[in-house]
């Protein structure tokens, strides 16, 4: 890793200092202002002026919003997240963490099978262009794309439940057999999308000159279609694919629903409901972090795979 390289991604991970800073100014106020009362919401029918009094003072919620600000960021610089208002006996990390690993694996299979068949597919689709097998196989899996989950999960669930027998087991923060319909609800719609911008990328790389003359100097189809066409087309991928990882730890609201997954999507869609204040705030700063951190990632592979790539020490 030479100097210019490093120092591109020092820059770049001291730019997320202020970016995360100002993200949080702003969903912290957006929180506080926003119409809703998680004191209200946690006590329910118990809800008493006084009993209210009593957890707004506990919870700091009486003090200007400046200063519970600013107390706000002295704890989370030492690492406490805050508390929950609608689990007053755990800690915000202690609620999301353990769902977020359930999503977290349930997306990274999903996002595997999804591009380990798309890509393949849409280099088949670039090399048979001008026949009907592109149109054929492009449209095969946007018809999947197209069926909404709501709809494929009852079909999904029939398939794999009732008549292949997959139930069972329950989910318990490890890889098991029943993680395997959710996976697959999850991935291959989405292999439409990787299908359509691999084989553009694939027909883009076809035209350029060094793949003529890979063909010119005789070399094997097979290999000129490995080695020079679909390397140089990956490059494209790499920025999907870096930008798709944050998403494996963010859930899927519908299929935790629908599938009774205890991710972190459903405590995304409670959390916001309730409201939860600090829940919601450490979501948002820990997923704008993995972005961030996805953003230099993407950044270093490009470097490393495509030597024509230099990441210079007077990059912006």
């Amino acid at each position: 890793m030479g100097p210019g390289l490093t120092g591109y991604i020092i820059r770049r991970l001291l730019w997320a200092i202020p970016v995360l800073f100002i993200l949080s100014v702003v969903v912290f106020w957006m929180l506080r202002l926003a119409p809703g009362d998680p004191i209200e919401s946690r006590l329910g029918k118990a809800y008493t002026p006084e009993a209210a009094a009593r957890l707004r003072e506990k919870y700091g919620y009486t003090q200007p919003i400046p200063v519970q600000y600013v107390k706000y960021i002295k704890n989370l610089l030492q690492g406490d997240l805050g508390v929950s208002t609608r689990h007053p006996d755990f800690t915000a990390a202690e609620i999301i963490l353990p769902k977020m690993w359930v999503s977290t694996q349930i997306g990274f299979f999903a996002l595997l099978i999804t591009f380990a068949l798309g890509i393949p597919v849409g280099v088949y689709a670039a090399l048979a262009r001008g026949t009907f097998v592109d149109p054929m196989v492009i449209s095969s899996w946007l018809l999947l794309d197209a069926i909404p989950a709501f709809v494929l999960v009852p079909m999904a669930q029939w398939l794999f439940a009732l008549k292949l027998g997959w139930v069972g087991l329950r989910y318990e923060g490890v890889y098991t057999m029943n993680m395997v319909v959710p996976v697959l609800i999850l991935a291959l719609p989405g292999v439409a999308g990787v299908a359509r911008l691999m084989r553009a990328s694939v027909i883009g790389v076809m035209g350029e000159d060094f793949v003529r003359t890979a063909r010119a100097k005789g070399l094997r189809e097979r290999t000129v279609v490995v080695t020079h066409i679909t390397r140089n087309a990956l490059l494209p991928m790499i920025t999907v694919i870096g930008l798709s990882l944050p998403g494996i730890a963010a859930g899927a609201l519908f299929v935790e629903q629908l599938f009774g997954i205890p991710g972190i999507g459903r405590e995304s869609l409670e959390a916001v409901t309730a409201p939860d204040f600090d829940v919601i705030l450490a979501l948002v700063l820990f997923s704008s972090f993995l972005f961030v951190m996805a953003n230099v990632l993407v950044d270093v592979v490009y470097a490393f795979i495509d030597p024509r790539v230099r990441i210079s020490s007077g990059r912006g």
